[in-house]
């Protein structure tokens, strides 16, 4: 479904994406009163009435989780694709096109397809707000969500990945209902809005979860896992639980055996209810990324329990071709660039896990920018002791970004090597310049704290001319 470039550029696209980046947005703003009126189910229920409720014409995976939720979505829609299903996944935030949203049996949906839905929901939001307040109007999550459900009902996909937004109970996909229930990870992210612990947070997670509607589930924090086990109880859930009823194990050192093309690629072992151990590759690095995989691996064994068919072939294949944008995504080899989506301090101590394990004995350098409602000091006591240069910055398009000289009193008040070179940087571009000078080409920089700073620099790379080079630096050249 690629866009061409007529189609991007056209009038009705751009008005139809003013049209929805006028509409009140909680991913780029700090202020989201996530427990008052404007956080609520019945305005989305209403408005997916409106539309003919498409969400009921679908077999959805809904998809909840603080870390993960995003890569399992990916591993599960492309291994259901390869199966020779129709697929479709909604996922958010996107990096640089709204089109990112909804992936459609392989690729993003097309401009041309953004007009249509916009043009589809307009008249309907216009009603709803004559008769509504304006801090109680739909939201632009409300809406890109509805379009996610109107396209897949009117592609008649056969599975829906539906990947939440934010917690999950009073989440806007949380007006369907489920083939299956996936909760992936919990950890301590937006806790003034979903709760100060793991056992809140996972309260609210469980929210997805429906009567009768089978549960895979990869949280490990015992507090969070009794709540997912007692909800799933309560709704007399079927429940396959990471560690109890399947395992998910990286096998040692298996990257080494790969190849350059492979040099993120590593096998792991599953094993489902007991049963014989499966030996599986995903060209991602990183264990946690190996947990995430194996969640879908689970999700499609409990598939095919459902009496749907999906082949071994699908399964390898469809795990093998995943690529997971900003999740530990290389960009050059040489030097080593890599642009990563941490913001909290599973994702970033999963981060440096890689980066340990990977390139123990290389300079790394880092560029860092992050979100106001982030806890930083509990990413940066993570990241700063594995790097040897670092850059504070900010991304230039949100109220969200928190600003260089905030991050750096946050530095100064936690525990690093005082001799480590910090510089604080106001435009992120100088930044990179900055960071991609200094690089030898043994050396390592990652870019990371947000979605936002890596699609930054995503667009900054492929500009300087980088894609066309892989194993090129910009600043080399």
């Amino acid at each position: 479904m690629d866009a061409s470039q007529s189609d991007s550029d056209s009038p009705q696209y751009q008005a139809a994406l003013d049209w929805l980046f006028q509409r009140i947005n909680y991913e780029r703003t700090t202020d989201i009163p996530y427990r008052s009126r404007n956080f609520k189910l019945d305005r989305m229920q209403a408005f997916m009435r409106e539309l003919g409720n498409p969400q009921d014409q679908l077999k959805i995976i809904h998809v909840a989780g603080t870390k993960g939720k995003g890569s399992t979505s990916a591993f599960l829609s492309n291994i259901l694709w390869k199966a020779g299903y129709r697929v479709g996944r909604f996922t958010s935030p996107h990096l640089e096109r709204l089109e990112e949203r909804y992936w459609l049996d392989g690729d993003s949906c097309s401009p041309e397809d953004i007009v249509h839905l916009v043009n589809a929901v307009q008249p309907v939001v216009a009603r709803m707000d004559e008769s509504s307040s304006v801090e109680d109007r739909l939201t632009f999550f409300e809406i890109t969500t509805a379009m996610g459900f109107l396209l897949f009902a009117q592609q008649s996909v056969d599975f829906a990945v539906i990947e939440v937004g934010l917690g999950g109970r009073l989440d806007s996909t949380n007006v369907c209902q489920p083939l299956l229930c996936m909760i992936t990870s919990i950890s301590r992210d937006h806790t003034a809005l979903l709760g100060n612990t793991l056992a809140e947070i996972a309260g609210e997670k469980a929210g997805i979860i429906k009567p009768g509607v089978p549960v895979v589930s990869g949280v490990m924090a015992p507090d969070a896992q009794r709540v997912i086990a007692a909800v799933s109880s309560q709704n007399q859930s079927k429940l396959d639980q990471l560690g109890d009823q399947f395992t998910s194990v990286p096998l040692p050192d298996s990257w080494k055996d790969t190849d350059a093309a492979g040099l993120f690629q590593q096998a792991f072992e599953f094993q489902w209810h007991g049963q014989a151990k499966q030996q599986l590759t995903i060209s991602v690095k990183g264990d946690h990324q190996v947990a995430n995989a194996g969640l879908a691996v689970a999700a499609v064994e409990r598939l095919r329990e459902m009496g749907h068919d999906i082949s071994p072939e699908a399964l390898q294949v469809g795990l093998k071709t995943t690529q997971l944008p900003a999740r530990i995504e290389c960009l050059s080899e040489s030097p080593v660039v890599i642009v990563d989506a941490a913001h909290n301090d599973a994702s970033a101590a999963a981060l440096v896990e890689v980066l340990k394990k990977h390139f123990p004995d290389r300079r790394r350098h880092l560029v860092f920018a992050s979100s106001g409602d982030k806890d930083h000091a509990a990413v940066l006591s993570q990241l700063l002791g594995a790097f040897h240069q670092a850059w504070l910055t900010r991304y230039g398009f949100s109220s969200r970004a928190t600003s260089p000289q905030q991050l750096m009193k946050v530095v100064e008040g936690i525990e690093y090597d005082r001799a480590l070179p910090i510089h604080t940087t106001e435009e992120a571009k100088v930044a990179f310049h900055e960071a991609l000078a200094a690089m030898d080409k043994d050396d390592v920089l990652v870019v990371t704290g947000s979605f936002f700073i890596a699609a930054e620099f995503k667009r900054f790379w492929r500009e300087a001319g980088a894609t066309d080079q892989p194993a090129t630096s910009p600043a080399s050249r």
